[in-house]
């Protein structure tokens, strides 16, 4: 996969508010996947296909911790990058 290609991939991963809700959830360490359907009021069917997809991503990693699938931040500098992109979105905000 090429260097655009991964990028393009990123992208599409969140390119979703809720995806980086899930993201910004993980901040503060890995969670239990059961965790965020009720805090994001969101269907846990929904949640499990979120979770995949940032985990194609490479964003976001699993372990299983007994019957519990526990996730966290494959790097937590995903989240310099979203900081990045909320300042980069206030500024285009400003300037309308």
């Amino acid at each position: 996969m090429t260097g655009e290609s991964r990028i393009a991939e990123i992208g599409k991963a969140l390119a979703h508010p809720v995806r980086v809700k899930m993201l910004r959830l993980l901040a503060d360490g890995e969670r239990c996947g059961c965790e965020f359907a009720p805090i994001l009021q969101i269907d846990p069917s929904v949640v499990s296909r979120y979770l995949a997809l940032l985990a194609r991503a490479g964003l976001v990693t699993s372990h299983r911790d007994g019957v519990r699938v526990m996730w966290r931040l494959t790097d937590p500098s995903v989240l310099d990058v979203l900081e990045q992109m909320e300042a980069l979105a206030a500024t285009r905000e400003v300037a309308r």
